[in-house]
């Protein structure tokens, strides 16, 4: 079977645990600090800081907006549902809006109809490492005086006119869990430019500590750490990125000239001057031969990984379908979930599939993979 998802675990990256472990400095330290200085620099941001992993970047950073409860998050329900989870856990709202049916992300045209007077954030998604339209947004957001924060989770070397996501907004957001373009087997970062903030999300994730530590605390915190052995990994990780970038983007050409020849299999699409991570390739699926479900299980017949990863959206979950159950339920009113209707997701979520892009994909696996497309297909 070829998989879906490899993970590059090289000499460096066990070097550089090694040096961690004999230093006896296990907690987050320096190595962190280095790690932070230097992804900040590759995204293009001010600062940016370390958390144990992609979901805590995303509660880090929206409670460190001072987002509220009951105040409104307008986001995509296409995505992992830790995207909106962070959103409920601080006791926000998610207001979820349809996504564009060729690049799977948040429309803008249907951002501004989706705010009230209880809006306060817009979190757009940069789904499979698809760049949203960030400059629109951030517009909208300008002009309704909102903030914006990037769910980047996915979306490690993205660009749009070579711009990084992550720099656009407030705040971005990564993860560096183990299938992800960079990996610390779990971990994440939040990058900003904004050096308030910055101080707010360091007191939040170290249990409400200042600037000084020690055990002074002055605000309800977490601990969301990350250690210093997989800051390491992640130092190591960013020095690859360049090379797992191009990779992953030589892959995906060579599937979207494959799929040019069908009319069936519809490729997700960059706007002018955006530039996929390819952190996933997830084509969409029309033929009247077989659905997205026989797709998938033939592919893997044929020993090719495959998977449909978000067939439910977020709105569609049983999390939110039985919102009332959640223990903020009792103070706020969320919509009824079970009324919203957001056809262009669900078109998506019943339609697409992933298959194998990961950089360590050799050419002669591309080309099974493309044979066995080619004998599915024909």
């Amino acid at each position: 079977m070829i998989p879906f998802a490899k993970p590059i675990v090289g000499d460096e990256e066990i070097e550089a645990v090694k040096r961690v472990l004999r230093s006896g400095m296990l907690a987050e330290g320096k190595i962190a600090r280095q790690f932070e200085g230097e992804f900040a620099k590759y995204v293009g941001t001010k600062f940016a800081t370390v958390t144990s992993n992609g979901t805590t970047a995303l509660s880090t950073a929206l409670e460190a907006l001072g987002l509220q409860p009951g105040d409104e998050v307008i986001t995509s329900p296409f995505t992992f549902i830790a995207s909106a989870n962070a959103i409920a856990m601080l006791g926000a709202v998610p207001i979820f809006v349809d996504i564009k049916r060729d690049t799977y992300n948040i429309d803008p045209d249907l951002i501004e109809g989706a705010i009230t007077a209880r809006t306060k954030a817009i979190m757009p998604i940069h789904i499979f490492g698809m760049p949203a339209d960030m400059k629109r947004i951030m517009e909208i957001a300008s002009k309704h005086d909102l903030l914006v924060i990037e769910d980047a989770c996915q979306a490690h070397g993205a660009s749009i006119d070579d711009k990084m996501v992550g720099s656009f907004g407030h705040a971005g957001t990564y993860s560096f869990y183990a299938t992800k373009n960079m990996m610390t087997g779990e971990g994440g970062m939040v990058t900003t430019n904004d050096e308030e903030m910055l101080d707010r999300m360091l007191s939040i994730k170290n249990h409400g500590r200042g600037k000084q530590g020690g055990y002074s605390h002055f605000r309800v915190g977490y601990n969301s750490r990350m250690l210093d052995m997989v800051a390491a990994i992640g130092l190591e990780q960013l020095k690859r990125m360049p090379e797992v970038v191009r990779k992953r983007r030589k892959t995906a050409q060579m599937y979207n000239n494959l799929f040019s020849e069908y009319d069936s299999v519809r490729p997700q699409v960059a706007d002018k001057g955006f530039e996929s991570g390819y952190h996933l390739y997830a084509p969409r699926l029309h033929s009247d031969k077989m659905s997205r479900d026989q797709m998938v299980q033939t592919l893997r017949n044929n020993g090719v990984g495959s998977r449909a990863v978000y067939a439910i959206p977020c709105h569609k979950q049983n999390t939110y379908l039985d919102i009332s159950e959640w223990r903020w339920a009792k103070y706020i009113n969320y919509p009824d979930y079970s009324k919203v209707s957001l056809p262009i997701s669900e078109e998506v979520g019943a339609t697409h599939f992933d298959i194998p892009v990961h950089p360590m994909l050799t050419e002669d696996e591309i080309e099974y993979i493309s044979s066995a497309f080619r004998k599915i297909l024909d």
